[in-house]
């Protein structure tokens, strides 16, 4: 999925996706590796994410139904927005370039595109359970036909509500929305985690912790680096004479020295 979304923009010269639609005449490499990905994520048999998918639901609807709901709900919900995601890049409107494009990407990113995709498609055939367990012993999977029912109905949904949608540019999305009106605005501006995280970080812990901090580094502990380093400055000013180069001085202060020792030492010897 990133891959697939970088290769886009790589090819549109953009992240918005307003800039996007009808890619999949310009980019087919891109536009199948990046539908496998989508049907994967989305739990559509027989794709990798279906197998992981229903080994997730089926642990958490023998140990807590609620989480079980909630993961439905979402496995939904991910169906749907990934094929919104699908249908507003590759499809809903023809795509007019401009500027100059360079193609949708040489070997070194349609290679890793190819791989994945091949391994969404086929990997979940592969038994990893009685190679790879939390407790070192083989893990059994079972595949419950009736048990997949709801979980696939429910992604199967998600992708055909998002196929009616966004699959061609109409104006049943700025319908709905205009109609939820208030939930549409909340969950438009991903309700408000982001100015909630701006407000806690820099009004109550940048004024409450971060300029505090900052006054501390700035006052106490450069203020002790500075001072230490403009002591030590004054003190060589004070002292830089005596090394004058001049060996008559450094006699003086030699014999000076010795002197002193001396009287030291008979000093103390009484």
């Amino acid at each position: 999925m990133f891959l697939g979304a970088g290769a886009v923009i790589h090819f549109v010269h953009s992240n918005d996706m307003k800039d996007m639609g009808g890619l999949r005449k310009y980019m087919p490499i891109t536009h199948i590796t990046f539908l496998i990905a989508c049907l994967a994520i989305s739990g559509v048999p027989p794709f990798a994410g279906f197998f992981s998918k229903e080994e997730i639901l089926l642990a958490a609807f023998h140990h807590n139904p609620l989480i079980y709901w909630m993961a439905l709900l979402t496995s939904g919900l991910t169906a749907f927005y990934m094929f919104r995601l699908y249908f507003s890049i590759f499809w809903k409107k023809e795509y007019h370039p401009h500027g100059e494009h360079h193609g949708e990407g040489g070997f070194a990113m349609m290679m890793p595109l190819i791989l994945l995709a091949i391994s969404a498609a086929g990997l979940g055939f592969v038994p990893f359970g009685k190679f790879v367990s939390s407790d070192g012993m083989p893990l059994v999977s079972v595949f419950h036909l009736q048990f997949s029912i709801l979980p696939v109905s429910l992604g199967l949904a998600g992708i055909l509500l998002a196929l009616y949608l966004y699959k061609k540019e109409n104006s049943k999305p700025d319908s709905i929305a205009a109609a939820l009106k208030s939930i549409y605005k909340v969950a438009y501006h991903k309700f408000y985690i982001d100015e909630l995280y701006l407000f806690v970080t820099k009004s109550i812990l940048f004024n409450i912790v971060g300029r505090p901090a900052a006054w501390f580094d700035k006052n106490i502990v450069d203020g002790m680096v500075n001072a230490t380093a403009n002591s030590t400055q004054k003190i060589s000013e004070k002292i830089k004479g005596l090394q004058s180069g001049k060996v008559q001085e450094y006699g003086i202060y030699f014999l000076a020295g010795v002197i002193a020792l001396v009287v030291c030492a008979l000093y103390l010897w009484k």
